[in-house]
């Protein structure tokens, strides 16, 4: 997969872009609004295979010295007649390692 990044990252307007084979598609991830430690507004641009544009969050919140609760959010959807593959997909088997490995990613990052 090739990966693409313009900006500054962790600043609003900084786009990740992926290109890859079927499995991954074609697409890129833009920060839109950053809240300082508490919440991190993107917008998810699929191009390939199909065309869709998802707002994403994700928020932060301290429950104690050692624990943060994280929610992370996308929403979005597909006109028809790609919305009756959504009946035939298991989102989290597509979606759901992708998101596994970002929260794994932020867990590291918040213990430093």
């Amino acid at each position: 997969m090739k990966k693409t990044y313009s900006g500054t990252d962790g600043t609003v307007g900084f786009i990740s872009a992926w290109e890859g084979n079927d499995d991954v598609g074609k697409g890129e991830q833009e920060i839109k609004k950053i809240t300082e430690g508490e919440r991190i507004d993107f917008e998810l641009r699929f191009i390939k295979p199909f065309e869709a544009t998802s707002p994403v969050f994700m928020t932060t919140q301290s429950i104690s010295d050692n624990q943060t609760k994280v929610t992370w959010s996308m929403s979005g959807n597909m006109p028809y007649p790609m919305n009756l593959m959504l009946l035939f997909m298991n989102m989290e088997k597509q979606i759901g390692g992708d998101f596994e490995t970002g929260l794994n990613n932020l867990k590291g990052i918040l213990e430093k």
